[in-house]
């Protein structure tokens, strides 16, 4: 497996930085050959690099232990930002090669009337430094993006008019967060920024909707004393999400692994003082009046996700009057099933998009790679009566950074 990655991971990148070397010598064959040399062997020195350290983290996942946390966060996401930046401007090489392709068979189809254009040639080659400035923009970009907007964490709220609530829970203040991927964190700082803008909210239940850690429950460990801040008066409630069962680290086959991981993971969240729903339901009573909090385990619209959740048993123990607000990593559960199935649940609070941590987000309008993934992937969304809520995570996972989809802290006013 880890031979393929390495196979794999070395073709596409050969390809991809050969392909752009054309435009990068072209872009340098007029400066002092001082100059030029060094930086074409430059070019290929971060080639065999960026080969190098594939080796290096393979090395480490054939072993079963994480690579260093700044080699696999912040070097990795150069890397990426790096080949994508390349890979966005191969595609104006590609128009120059189709150009160029096109002018040689007409010249062969027809010799006679085919004359030699020197504009023709000169646009052509615009299109070999328009890939260099084409693949800057990205580059300058997402590194702002990681750089700068990580840790911007953004308080959104929101009141959610629920049908038939109780008036003993009208006014409750609800804080959800997601997606906290503490693998991807270098150290506690953001994290203790970010607590202490939750505190701030005064909430009196807060949801976390999963992906605590990227790959392992180890990760979480460093960082238990930070997280057992983060409590409300009527409790912390958690669930599950696609990376906290340890399937993008462990092997299929290797039961025994993901059975530790999984039974490790339920031992940090009792430390964190949490309570994990894991396909249960917590009622919460107040003047007589009852407020059922469901949490299911991951459940994932796409193949590739497992499909652990188990709405029914979660609704084991409530009352059919019961106003039900369900904890759902997904929101592709929302649409599938909860929508046709589970009428009988007010609310749906869901995580696992990020809003792919690039977008656009303004006033009227509201875009993200993401949407051609999720029918629902950041907001607020109704149809009928039920309520989805998707929140765009406060980690990253991946890219180390954001580009106008900055991290969030949800917080909701029932009514």
């Amino acid at each position: 497996m880890y031979l393929k990655f390495i196979i794999i991971s070395t073709l596409f990148i050969g390809i991809i930085d050969l392909y752009f070397y054309r435009s990068f010598k072209f872009l340098v064959k007029k400066l002092n050959r001082q100059i030029r040399i060094p930086l074409k062997i430059s070019y290929w020195l971060y080639t065999i690099g960026t080969v190098v350290f594939m080796f290096f983290v393979a090395s480490y996942f054939s072993e079963k232990t994480p690579a260093p946390k700044f080699m696999r966060v912040y070097v990795m996401g150069f890397i990426l930002i790096a080949l994508l930046s390349k890979l966005i401007g191969c595609v104006f090489i590609l128009l120059h090669d189709i150009k160029s392709l096109i002018v040689w068979i007409k010249g062969k189809l027809f010799p006679v009337i085919e004359t030699k254009n020197g504009n023709q040639i000169t646009r052509r080659n615009f299109l070999k430094k328009t890939s260099v400035i084409a693949a800057a923009i990205p580059f300058g970009t997402l590194m702002f993006g990681m750089l700068k907007s990580a840790f911007d964490y953004t308080v959104r709220k929101e009141k959610l008019l629920i049908p038939d609530l109780p008036n003993s829970f009208k006014g409750l203040k609800i804080v959800q967060i997601s997606d906290l991927h503490v693998g991807s964190f270098i150290s506690d700082e953001p994290l203790k920024k970010a607590i202490d803008i939750i505190k701030k909210q005064n909430a009196d239940i807060i949801f976390f909707t999963g992906d605590l850690v990227n790959d392992i429950t180890e990760e979480a460990l460093p960082f238990i004393d930070v997280l057992k801040e983060i409590k409300a008066p009527m409790g912390v409630f958690s669930i599950l999400g696609n990376h906290d069962y340890g399937d993008y680290f462990y092997q299929k086959e290797d039961i025994k692994g993901k059975q530790h991981n999984y039974k490790l993971m339920q031992e940090v969240h009792a430390k964190l003082g949490w309570k994990l729903l894991l396909n249960q339901n917590h009622i919460i009573t107040k003047d007589n009046e009852r407020l059922a909090i469901l949490g299911v385990e991951n459940w994932g619209g796409a193949h590739r996700f497992p499909k652990y959740g188990d709405i029914e048993k979660a609704k084991q123990g409530c009352l059919n009057e019961d106003v039900k607000l369900l904890l759902s990593h997904d929101p592709s559960h929302w649409d599938a099933i909860i929508l046709s199935e589970h009428k009988d649940i007010a609310a749906t609070f869901s995580g696992h998009t990020h809003g792919m941590q690039f977008g656009v987000e303004i006033p009227g309008f509201k875009w993200s790679p993401s949407e051609y993934l999720y029918k629902q992937w950041a907001g607020l969304y109704q149809s009928n009566d039920q309520l989805l809520y998707v929140n765009r995570g406060l980690g990253f996972i991946g890219y180390p950074g954001r580009v106008g989809i900055l991290p969030e802290i949800s917080v909701f006013e029932l009514a």
